[in-house]
């Protein structure tokens, strides 16, 4: 997927490429030749929210597809505020005194200093100096059998990869102090990014070329209707089930899908927490082929071969109906809370070793 931007891993075996048939194309556990199925698919939806709910036990922002930010600017600063939250005191600590003189994008003093405030800095210094695009996601096939991360993570020059080398930076404290700040920053942003299913998966250009008729059943904050007519599913995932998640006002988080978020985060389970950015990942791409792509007209035809991938603006356009607004509300939810708790114990961890 070009910048054009909880549950346990899953233990489904390879899948087998299809039957050699003209214009057949290779498929991965829950997705069929010409569409994608839920039905045979190594974690069903309903499992996958009965296990995130146990794991968890409790369980203008929208972009128009030119270019995508995962979650947009209210969901990664849910992911820094529910982190905030979480961290241990020495972890606190050394965040602050990270980001004691933070810079903005443009090099002047930003005043920020919690993950919240940073959580954005990765998309604000889009297209200047420091700006890595390919980081922002795992281009993970969808209608592919799995493949080994260099035919899509070339170089390194993906979330899942370049997260580990992050961490790396921050936690040594022989480092100078700008280059830890900056990996922190990245770190915030990255995690949360890793959690929108659709910055783990391939087709469609993770869905930036999937058009949206409407958000059909959904309500916008103060029970207006929302239609988001022309903008990406993408971006539908990014901002628009974001809003009706949280019901931001002006940016800002209502307090109680905030205590909802984090109530969701301190009930995770501790293993889950810890599983690290690559199995993130891949519960980020079994969402997409599971939930986030299951629309009528959006299948593996939509798949293009190696070398081929940038055509089109529009593949395809849909209109989601209620069942799937509200069960993706849901998710959305569970990821964000779950990115919160994931990035408050890689902070923990590095920032605080002695505290485990």
């Amino acid at each position: 997927m070009p910048a054009d931007s909880a549950a346990a891993p899953s233990t489904a075996p390879a899948a087998a490429p299809c039957r050699a048939t003209a214009g057949a194309v290779h498929v991965r556990p829950g997705v069929r030749a010409g569409r994608i199925d839920l039905a045979a698919a190594s974690l069903s939806v309903g499992m996958y929210l009965r296990r995130a709910a146990a794991a968890l036990a409790l369980a203008g922002l929208l972009l128009d597809g030119g270019a995508a930010q995962a979650w947009g600017p209210v969901g990664h600063r849910a992911v820094g505020a529910v982190a905030d939250r979480l961290l241990r005191p020495a972890a606190r600590a050394a965040v602050l005194d990270l980001l004691a003189d933070d810079r903005d994008a443009a090099g002047r003093y930003s005043g920020r200093h919690t993950l919240e405030d940073v959580a954005n800095w990765a998309d604000e210094i889009r297209g200047g100096p420091g700006d890595e695009p390919r980081w922002h996601y795992d281009d993970r096939p969808v209608c592919a059998p799995a493949a080994a991360p260099d035919t899509w993570c070339v170089r390194g020059d993906c979330a899942s990869a370049q997260l580990p080398v992050l961490l790396a930076v921050l936690a040594d404290p022989q480092r100078p102090r700008a280059e830890r700040n900056r990996a922190l920053k990245w770190v915030v942003h990255l995690v949360g990014d890793l959690h929108q299913p659709l910055h783990a998966a391939d087709l469609a250009e993770g869905g930036n070329q999937i058009r949206v008729r409407a958000a059909t059943g959904s309500r916008g904050h103060g029970g207006d209707r929302r239609r988001r007519d022309g903008e990406s599913l993408h971006a539908f995932w990014d901002s628009h089930l974001v809003n009706l998640a949280l019901h931001p006002d002006d940016g800002s988080i209502a307090a109680p899908a905030l205590e909802k978020l984090l109530r969701r985060a301190r009930g995770a389970d501790a293993a889950d927490v810890a599983a690290g950015p690559e199995a993130w990942a891949e519960e980020s791409n079994r969402i997409a082929r599971e939930v986030a792509l299951e629309l009528p007209g959006v299948d593996c035809a939509l798949a293009r071969p190696p070398g081929h991938e940038h055509g089109p603006r529009t593949l395809v356009t849909v209109s989601p109906p209620r069942d799937y607004v509200a069960r993706s509300r849901r998710i959305v939810q569970e990821r964000l809370a779950l990115a919160g708790a994931r990035l408050a114990y890689l902070l923990n961890e590095r920032l605080d070793p002695r505290g485990r």
